[in-house]
């Protein structure tokens, strides 16, 4: 079962691409620069000593937003994504913003492949974890691919819930907006809602339940950090740093 929902899940994205990509070629320039800001402070926070770049893997890249916001700040970026729509729009906002990143097509089930030698300081998922079929298996892979002393960067939240879908289908109503909200949400759990067991979202702490599933140390909590103008249309949004677990 894992397998097929795997390739729902991907599928499902692949279509949606060319309509996150749209999403992202507007969103505001402040609020962007609010996440880069954000990120900046928790690697430092994450990694105090550290004068070098990061070697980062970013899971789930999507059209790039996490991995070109990384890469900008001076790290060494790898960014995969199992969706080849994805990673096209992704290849052309790295290009646009004159980055240089590696793409890989991966999901986030099967990243060690792409760790090579050393492996990577940092792994980071935004808005990854609650779309995978078996998201305690995908954070194992993550854990394996870190170097000693490496950190994950996470950030995640509860995307459905029916008051907020409630919300979101009546602001849909109005004159110029998308009026096939309803349709779009009805079509997405009908293809993945029962391949996603946290299709509804993460809270922080089933999210830290994960992570201790896992191997991880939830770590602390960033996203007060954040600008409320740049927080997500979240019902519980959180971003966080963890670190493995260490071994006695």
């Amino acid at each position: 079962m894992t397998d097929r929902a795997i390739e729902a899940v991907r599928d499902n994205w692949t279509a949606r691409a060319a309509a996150y990509n749209d999403f992202y070629e507007r969103y505001a320039q402040d609020k962007r620069e609010a996440w880069r800001a954000v990120c900046d402070k928790a690697l430092h926070a994450a990694f105090p000593e550290r004068v070098d770049p990061l070697r980062v893997l970013d899971v789930g890249t999507g059209t790039g937003f996490l991995s070109t916001l990384l890469a900008e700040l001076g790290h060494e970026v790898t960014a995969v994504d199992p969706s080849p729509a994805m990673l096209g729009y992704a290849r052309e906002e790295a290009r646009r913003r004159g980055v240089e990143i590696d793409f890989a097509g991966h999901g986030g089930h099967d990243v060690r492949d792409v760790a090579g030698a050393g492996g990577f300081d940092l792994v980071s998922a935004r808005y990854v974890l609650w779309t995978l079929p078996d998201p305690v298996r995908a954070l194992r892979a993550w854990r394996d691919v870190l170097a000693p002393g490496g950190a994950l960067l996470l950030a995640d939240g509860v995307w459905h819930t029916w008051g907020l879908d409630a919300r979101r289908v009546l602001a849909s109503l109005r004159p110029g907006a998308d009026h096939g909200y309803l349709a779009k949400i009805v079509r997405d759990y009908a293809k993945i809602g029962r391949a996603t067991p946290n299709w509804a979202g993460l809270t922080a702490a089933k999210a830290e339940n994960l992570l201790r599933s896992a191997g991880f140390e939830p770590g602390d909590r960033v996203d007060h950090l954040l600008p409320e103008n740049a927080h997500p249309s979240s019902a519980a949004f959180h971003l966080r740093t963890a670190r493995p677990r260490m071994e006695h």
